[in-house]
């Protein structure tokens, strides 16, 4: 499948041309997992990974939408959203659990490499079994099978020798959590575009996302962004040294109680 030049032209494939190249399917899959693309821009908004409805069987982590207000990268997370709903309709479910992790670090091109430890973490947690008793093999033998790159199979097949031990729960009642980290640079720069923001925030998207680092909360409220300032504050202080992956319980925002979340991730507080 060629897609249209508005949605390829936010992938530009980095290599010996400035100009960026259209891809059909698997080559921007194939791109995209070898971390052969640039994907951050500026342009800010509102977008949705769907994954309602999809068989569940083959995706039984993966049965929520996704949302995210991106400060900087909304036309290539069109593009990974429009790429999602073609890997779903041809089966390539492998595909599905890899853009989904690729959209829900608001893709992010360092983290879109199928080799970088965040995307081993978020793959990690769609071949996990129920019960948390060790990795799914029927799961991982499916995801390689439905993935349209060598390297996103390869990704797939390192996760059979995963420990179970290793295997956590996303997050836990602690405030600072191993999984799921973002650099705190990207997060500062986050923090501080939003500390006098007043804008209104209301139902979803639950996150708002710049570079690396996402900030997401557990329930609808109507807020200012700038409510969210504190408890991503005391995140970036009270965790971790280069890198953060915090929650804090029962923030108050305007008047509504959540979690909130400051991870890599626009899934952090679900």
């Amino acid at each position: 499948m060629q897609f249209s030049s508005t949605l390829s032209l936010a992938l530009a494939v980095v290599g010996a041309t400035a100009a960026p190249k259209n891809l059909d399917y698997a080559g921007s899959i194939h791109a995209l997992s070898y971390g052969n693309v640039e994907m951050q821009g500026n342009a800010g908004g509102e977008v949705w990974f769907k994954v309602t409805g999809f068989a569940a069987d083959k995706l039984p982590h993966i049965q929520d939408d996704v949302g995210l207000y991106t400060m900087d990268n909304l036309e290539s997370l069109k593009t990974v959203a429009s790429l999602g709903q073609v890997a779903a309709k041809e089966g390539k479910w492998g595909d599905v659990v890899y853009l989904y992790n690729v959209f829900s670090m608001n893709a992010h091109a360092d983290y879109a490499k199928a080799s970088s430890t965040q995307m081993r973490d978020g793959l990690l947690v769609a071949v996990t079994k129920a019960d948390k008793s060790g990795i799914d093999s029927d799961l991982i033998d499916l995801y390689v099978k439905t993935s349209s790159s060598p390297f996103l199979a390869e990704a797939f097949n390192a996760l059979r020798t995963t420990p179970a031990m290793s295997i956590t729960p996303r997050w836990t009642r602690e405030a600072c959590d191993n999984a799921h980290q973002a650099v705190k640079s990207a997060c500062r720069t986050l923090i501080e575009n939003i500390r006098f923001n007043a804008s209104v925030k209301t139902g979803g998207p639950r996150s708002i996302c710049q570079s690396g680092c996402c900030i997401s909360w557990s329930a609808n409220a109507t807020f200012q962004l700038e409510n969210l300032y504190n408890a991503a504050n005391y995140c970036v202080n009270a965790c971790g040294t280069a890198t953060v992956s915090c929650e804090v319980f029962g923030v108050s925002l305007q008047g509504t109680l959540v979690d909130q979340c400051l991870s890599n991730r626009a899934d952090g507080c679900t």
